[in-house]
């Protein structure tokens, strides 16, 4: 074992200042009996009759000493009247069944299928919870032997039984634990049939079996183990002499129970690192336990940790080898009287310790007990190393007569989210956030008022109270089970979540497998969905009905419709009816494209396992398009041509694009009366073009088309040129011929080309003119040719003018 740190979270001077001294604890009894004493109860820590504490005290920015942040107490809030109950608005009691006929002081929970198994004091009771609102006893099991912490493993359940009896079988009576046949440990039971539990083996243990933890063995489903804790010594036990300080791990095939042995002892301490002793209590601080063993295993297999709460010590340990647990951090805390449990937070990036001050039997939640006193303690987990973060105590005062103080819960299955529920005893179930570990809060609870109204405390309240399933789960000591109903969308994700096996003291990952889309090796393999109506005209919102018949389902089961394909989602959600079948609304938007939809229709119970395909065919109305220009073709710069396409077809409501080759001419041109006309610009380049037009339908219930080719002639524009005659030109001195060109539609460009005496001269028209620098002639009357060139878009031109050259 590797020396691990031992950090303690509180300064003894800060205590000190405080005036909580420790208490002193009185002599342990040597013969542990059920029920325990008060007095008895007192030895796990200092009761709520400590120093007393004035709001004033602990208001202190709620920070305990130490500096470390705790929930403070709501004084202004009076505690419920015996016989009133209160809850918000999150939380609602739906069930309650009364203590049945043998037992007393109701413990734990195991859950399994539709059954949960509460034990007691003297044996216990099974419930038939199909309909969470209407549990059914369908069995009560007297087995006297407290404590009856339970876990559940194939058909086989495993009962502690922490007090000596004279024999292993449920009638052996109470004997001293001096006796040296003294027996006390595991037993063993089948519940193949709830209704028929049958008792088919045991484990013997040393100092018997307070509470124990169920832990697989890697590789073998056949097989478990079970970690047992205990801690309840006595110097004139035969077999149980302080220290004890031992767990014992046994290992038991499911199909040979009686065969059930222990495997292994082991110890969480050695000389190198020492159980927590009277010695290390810290002058101010709490009256902590002295580790003689440890009250709760809380397992992680998943995440190969335990995490130990043993009275004095919180340890962490690493169960990658289960046989061969290996201690890798060790807490203490002077505000802690009793290392009682502890729960991971799903990623197991947080530990919450529970401090069961008082034993369980003190009234700990009025004011002049702290609120960092018998309070959880919320860890954040960075590799091994454990820090304190927060303390959390139930901010609800509670009367003197309540018994309250944390004791054991679990996670409310939420992602993204750490939200655990536990019972307080009479303090009622709590809902608690320890998302942000600096700040946990109570954010929903149900709570009664004290059992009877007068008289010592009586020792009632929630033992324990787990999310299962949908529903909270109490096991009320005194008054038998409650069903809770957990109420909001926050907790939609909880209502759904299913797991067949829960057992108080082995963690499971929360698992979310219905929302990962269904993986479809061959939609075309699937057994058929009906759906109503098979097909549909694109276009419009429609809704259609997917249904599977009878038998399909369990009652109440969710089942899903998920889309196909790369962006799979669920487009429909319910629950099967109560013969298993279910009709669900798929809603499909107007503007999905025609085609065939394909959905997949699966349950949360199988899964992948069995999936049911369903498809529909969106329709859509043809349409033909054609396209035609008149006139039949133009002169660049005239009048245009227009455009005309006809659509048909039934509802053929949309728009029109027009296209010249890859360029659009125009778009979105509305169609009207099955027709949509768009004029030609007139400066469409001279030469043949191809145009088409396209439909676009408006709704997806309609086809688009497109026309076909037409070809469109452009011709060049006519060129007029004008020039005057020259008259005074110079004998061999040259003149200037003004020329100008006009076309309709256009300014024509290009060049003047003056011909004249077998000589040339030109020059470019610019805005349509253009003066010839004429060449140098000898006198006399000359006949010139004037000539356009022509351009792209208008043709050439030419014209004679006559020009006289004088001496």
């Amino acid at each position: 074992m590797r020396s691990v740190h031992l950090r303690r979270t509180l300064s003894a001077a800060a205590l000190v200042a405080l005036g909580l001294g420790a208490l002193a604890a009185p002599a342990v009894a040597a013969d542990p009996l059920v029920p325990e004493t008060r007095e008895q109860a007192r030895i796990l820590g200092d009761g709520s009759a400590s120093a007393d504490v004035t709001a004033e005290d602990e208001s202190n920015g709620s920070i305990a000493p130490g500096g470390v942040p705790f929930v403070p107490m709501d004084f202004s809030r009076a505690p419920l009247a015996s016989g009133e109950e209160e809850s918000t608005e999150n939380v609602e009691k739906v069930a309650s069944v009364p203590l049945q006929e043998g037992q007393a002081t109701m413990s734990n929970l195991a859950f399994k299928g539709d059954y949960v198994y509460q034990g007691s004091y003297n044996g216990f009771v099974a419930y038939d919870i199909s309909d969470p609102e209407s549990p059914q006893v369908v069995s009560n099991t007297i087995c006297p032997g407290y404590q009856g912490d339970l876990s559940i493993a194939g058909d086989l359940l495993f009962f502690s039984v922490d007090q000596p009896r004279n024999g292993s079988e449920c009638g052996a009576a109470v004997v001293p634990s001096s006796n040296a046949a003294a027996w006390e440990g595991i037993r063993i039971f089948d519940i193949s049939n709830p209704a028929s539990p049958q008792y088919v083996g045991n484990v013997k243990t040393r100092c018997g079996s307070h509470t124990h933890t169920l832990v697989p063995k890697p590789g073998d489903d056949g097989s478990v183990y079970l970690y047992n804790a205990a801690y309840d010594v006595s110097a004139t036990a035969y077999y149980c002499k302080p220290p004890h300080q031992q767990l014992e791990i046994i290992e038991v095939d499911l199909d040979d129970p009686a065969g059930a042995h222990i495997a292994k002892e082991v110890s969480l301490w050695d000389a190198e690192n020492p159980a927590f002793t009277a010695a290390d209590r810290v002058d101010g601080g709490a009256n902590t336990s002295v580790t003689n063993g440890c009250h709760d295993l809380t397992a992680y297999p998943a995440k190969d940790l335990l995490a130990a709460a043993c009275l004095g010590d919180g340890v962490m340990v690493d169960i990658s080898d289960p046989l061969n647990p290996a201690v890798t951090e060790r807490v203490r805390d002077e505000n802690y009287a009793f290392w009682h449990t502890a729960q991971f937070s799903d990623n197991a990036s947080k530990v919450v310790f529970q401090d069961e001050l008082g034993g369980g039997s003190s009234a700990t939640c009025v004011p002049g007990t702290p609120q960092y006193r018998g309070a959880n303690a919320i860890y954040t987990r960075e590799g091994d190393e454990l820090t304190l973060r927060s303390y959390f105590k139930i901010p609800r005062r509670q009367s003197v007569r309540e018994n309250c103080v944390g004791h054991e819960g679990n996670l409310v299955q939420l992602p993204d989210r750490d939200v655990m529920i536990q019972g307080w005893y009479q303090g009622g179930a709590s809902l608690i956030d320890f998302t942000e570990a600096t700040k946990p809060k109570e954010i929903g609870y149900f709570d009664r008022g004290q059992l009877g109204e007068s008289g010592p405390i009586s020792l009632s309240g929630y033992w324990a109270v787990y999310s299962h399933n949908g529903y909270l789960y109490g096991s009320e000591i005194g008054r038998g089970f409650d069903v809770l109903k957990l109420k909001g969308d926050e907790f939609a994700d909880a209502v759904r979540h299913r797991q067949d096996v829960r057992n108080p003291a082995t963690q499971e990952p929360i698992t979310w497998d219905w929302k990962t889309a269904p993986v479809v090796p061959s939609f075309g393999d699937l057994p058929a969905a009906t759906v109503t109506p098979e097909s549909a005209r694109a276009g419009t919102d429609r809704d259609f009905t997917v249904s599977v018949p009878a038998g399909t389902f369990d009652d109440g089961e969710y089942v899903d419709v998920w889309s196909t394909g790369a962006d799979a989602k669920v487009v429909a959600s319910g629950r099967a009816d109560a013969d298993g079948s279910i009709s669900l609304t798929v809603s499909v938007k107007a503007s999905e494209a025609p085609g065939t939809k394909r959905f997949v229709v699966r349950g949360d119970a199988a899964l992948d396992e069995a999936l049911y395909a369903a498809s529909l065919e969106l329709t859509a109305v043809g349409t033909t398009t054609t396209l035609s220009v008149s006139p039949a073709s133009q002169v660049f710069g005239s009048t245009p041509a227009t455009l005309t396409a006809t659509v048909t077809g039934e509802g053929a409501e949309g728009t029109v694009t027009f296209t010249r080759g890859g360029t659009v001419i125009a778009k979105g041109v509305k169609v009207s009366g099955g027709k949509a006309s768009v004029r030609l610009p007139r400066d469409l380049p001279v030469g043949s073009h191809a145009l088409r037009a396209t439909f676009v339908p408006a709704s997806a219930g309609t086809e688009a088309s497109t026309s076909s080719v037409v070809t469109f002639r452009v011709a060049k524009a006519t060129a007029k040129v004008k020039a005057a005659s020259v008259t005074k030109v110079k004998a061999l001195k040259g003149g200037k011929l003004t020329v100008k060109v006009t076309a309709t539609g256009t300014t024509p460009t290009g060049k003047i080309t003056v011909t004249v005496g077998g000589k040339k001269a030109g020059a470019m028209l610019k805005n349509g003119k253009a003066t010839v620098k004429l060449p140098r002639l000898k006198a006399g009357t000359y006949r010139a040719n004037v000539a356009y060139g022509g351009s792209a878009s208008v043709a050439p031109e030419s014209i004679k003018v006559t020009i006289k050259v004088t001496r």
